[in-house]
């Protein structure tokens, strides 16, 4: 029996596949996403005909294409970067597994690439649920036995209710997590290992680890570096793109990372997300992060507006678990956070907006 290669609408075989690239007709009404993984990979053959699988793998490496990248946009205008296909599956991992992957991405950000091409190069099965609702992921994560995801914390956070048993591997990846969310989650999953990433549009995955804390690899040392907490890519390692402002050979991500060894450091979201409150620095996304560790906290957003006294206040949107108590929770919140990070206004709300990529928006 022929592998499959995705299923969405439909279900495409890797044959199929095969077919497409060769400009072979074929019956089969593909839908837009759809299409766009097939035409994607045809493009990047620049053209070559191939007679298999293993010989597409040799022709994508050989052609090594440019492949166009959109950011999120999530804290700005969104950016085109270029990368290369090398570039982009240098950290995919070869296994001999029959892996199932649910698809979450965005399919034209660097996330959705690279869950599409660790796919690809390992001969796996692809189940897109980008565009579907939570219910739906849900349905689909158990009917296609799903075996393993990539996806942004906050996403973890709305499909959460059933047990999914099928899962072998959960990765986070897109905003900061913490050891905690883990663990919360770890009885939804319970046959799943926990994976996290670092990666970035502008210089691809860059590190992982198996919890919340990071560690720069010895591969990277001399081209990855943090100043000033903020993490710097050396321009061999960045992709194309004159919206990347260099500083000597140096690009800025603008991601804060916190240590908490000398060598070990933990992710805890973006400069442009600290804001001066009452003569203090505080990041919004670490103070969703201890609203969110309260228990029957489901999704949280903070975010500032200013003032004429202090500068700025913080204000906080929450969604609640089921059985909760509001004023309670509000008791909790303003016990657990210092006293400059607690939101002047907090509001329980029944849905927060959310990016493409399922970050929340900013």
């Amino acid at each position: 029996m022929d592998k499959v290669f995705l299923i969405d609408e439909n279900t495409i075989t890797y044959n199929e596949l095969i077919d497409y690239i060769n400009g072979q007709t074929t019956l089969i009404q593909y839908n837009e996403l759809e299409l766009f993984y097939l035409d994607t990979i045809k493009n990047l053959t620049n053209d070559n005909k191939v007679k298999d699988w293993n010989d597409l793998i040799d022709v994508l490496k050989i052609q090594n294409q440019n492949i166009e990248l959109f950011s999120s946009g999530t804290t700005g205008e969104p950016k085109t970067i270029h990368q290369s296909f090398q570039n982009m599956i240098r950290n995919v991992k070869i296994s001999d597994e029959n892996y199932i992957w649910g698809m979450f991405y965005h399919p034209t950000r660097m996330a959705g690439y690279q869950v599409l091409f660790q796919s690809l190069l390992n001969k796996n099965t692809l189940v897109n649920m980008f565009g579907y609702d939570f219910k739906a992921i849900q349905n689909r994560l158990i009917k296609y036995n799903i075996t393993h995801i990539s996806a942004t914390p906050t996403l973890y956070k709305m499909i959460l209710g059933p047990t999914f048993e099928s899962v072998k591997q959960i990765t986070f990846g897109g905003e900061g997590s913490t050891k905690d969310f883990h663990h919360k989650i770890s009885k939804y999953f319970p046959n799943a290992k926990v994976k996290n990433i670092y990666a970035s549009t502008e210089g691809g995955s860059l590190f992982a680890s198996n919890g919340d804390l990071f560690h720069i690899p010895s591969k990277y040392i001399d081209k990855i570096k943090i100043v000033e907490n903020e993490i710097h890519l050396h321009k061999d390692i960045v992709g194309e793109s004159s919206s990347i402002l260099l500083d000597g050979n140096w690009y800025n991500t603008g991601d804060l990372v916190e240590f908490i060894t000398e060598k070990d450091f933990r992710i805890v979201g973006r400069s442009s997300n600290v804001v001066k409150i009452a003569g203090y620095n505080v990041n919004l996304e670490s103070v969703e992060l201890k609203i969110q560790k309260l228990e029957g906290v489901k999704l949280c957003r903070v975010f500032s507006k200013e003032n004429s006294v202090l500068g700025n206040i913080l204000i906080s949107n929450i969604i609640l678990e089921k059985g909760y108590d509001f004023k309670e929770i509000k008791n909790k919140i303003k016990q657990n956070l210092e006293k400059f990070e607690i939101p002047t206004k907090i509001k329980e709300v029944e849905s927060i907006q959310m990016s493409e990529n399922g970050k929340i928006k900013r």
